[in-house]
């Protein structure tokens, strides 16, 4: 893994402009690297317009405990996983603990990678001659290429074995800086935020740092105080802000079925359940129409509906759903009866039996009826 330093502008959008891809194109890198360029400012762009930039959760800075459980460790501080936004809108994110050495200019990583530190064997450890004193722990967003792949060569040699790194990985750095680069900024008041003039787009920020903590220590690097609100510039976020509904309960309470018929108009019907809205939504399924709905004192809500000439014959299911979206379901609550057709096959009332369903009169009484029609 090997560390890149880009120190561009990072509020310099230029042309907000990405590729236009189309069939049997020659694409290059430049393609590729400008359709990432477009989206990767888009993202820092809201960022830091719409959220700002600090400390959005976690990096607590604390001592490191010794192995003998005698103290803590002089020099050491241990900067808990969080997560926060730089000046230019470029998120870092701390994923493990990290220990800095205060008596470094600080030290890189990235997300993934094993929090023990690594010694470069090629490379001396710098220290700074602290006397002690005040300093901040502060982290910056860092990109840093890894995975080498071996490429072609560019000429016809046989001794070339030229690497690229492959990939991009985002990272951060700690730093200890002598003084606050944010000291003098005092965070606005809240109060009013609907209302006031037209907001002005913010102007980009000096440096790239991020503070987390305010450190003192002695001249041998024993850690006296550590001032996590000292000069942290803290998020707003909503991420830990929600709400519940409220808790109630419904219940449908009809003892027994109403029976219509198919064909019915203008039925009314009382539907007595604790806690129902007066407009909440009534169903009774396939081939009922509720037209109106209805409130009083006494009872909360009653419907009116008419019954389809071809609704389903048998139970049908009541469904009321209240506008909380709490629902109370009864099953059994109406019951379809077949509409009654008349002798000449209309329907209305009673139809009356057809000659071959009339009941046959006694012999003796017909036989009688015989000899008196003789005589």
């Amino acid at each position: 893994m090997k560390n890149m330093k880009t120190h561009t502008d990072c509020c310099e959008t230029g042309f907000l402009e990405r590729p236009r891809y189309f069939a049997r194109q020659l694409l290059t890198p430049a393609e590729m690297t400008l359709e990432q360029t477009y989206f990767r400012n888009q993202f820092r762009r809201h960022n830091r317009l719409m959220h700002g930039w600090g400390v959005i959760c976690g990096g607590i800075v604390c001592v490191v405990p010794r192995a003998d459980g005698g103290g803590a460790e002089p020099w050491l501080v241990k900067v808990t996983p969080g997560d926060a936004l730089d000046p230019c809108g470029n998120e870092i994110v701390i994923d493990k603990e990290r220990i800095v050495d205060l008596r470094t200019p600080g030290t890189t990583g990235c997300a993934g990678e094993n929090p023990v530190e690594q010694i470069d064997p090629w490379c001396s450890q710098v220290w700074i001659d602290r006397q002690g004193g005040t300093v901040f722990v502060a982290v910056k967003y860092k990109e840093i290429i890894c995975r080498p792949i071996r490429v072609q060569p560019n000429g016809c040699g046989c001794g070339e074995s030229e690497c690229e790194y492959s990939r991009i990985r985002d990272g951060y750095e700690f730093g200890v800086l002598d003084e606050c680069p944010d000291g003098d900024a005092k965070p606005p008041k809240l109060d009013g935020l609907d209302k006031g003039k037209n907001p002005e787009c913010l102007e980009c920020q000096d440096g790239p740092w991020v503070v987390l903590a305010e450190v003192q220590m002695d001249a041998d690097g024993t850690i006296t105080s550590i001032d996590n609100c000292r000069c942290r510039r803290i998020v707003l976020s909503f991420a830990g802000y929600w709400r519940g509904c409220e808790i109630g309960s419904l219940r449908v309470d009809i003892a027994q079925p109403l029976e219509v018929r198919q064909g019915d108009k203008n039925v009314n019907m009382p539907i007595p359940a604790p806690g129902v809205h007066p407009d909440a939504d009534v169903n009774f399924g396939t081939g009922i129409t509720v037209k109106n709905r209805q409130s009083t004192n006494a009872m909360p809500l009653s419907v009116t509906f008419d019954v389809d000439d071809t609704a389903p014959v048998g139970m049908h299911t009541l469904t009321v759903i209240n506008p909380d979206d709490i629902v109370g379901i009864k099953r059994d609550a109406v019951k379809v009866l077949p509409k009654v057709k008349t002798a000449l096959g209309g329907s209305g009332g009673a139809a009356k039996p057809s000659l071959a369903e009339q009941p046959a009169e006694p012999t003796k009484k017909r036989a009688r009826k015989g000899a008196e029609k003789e005589s």
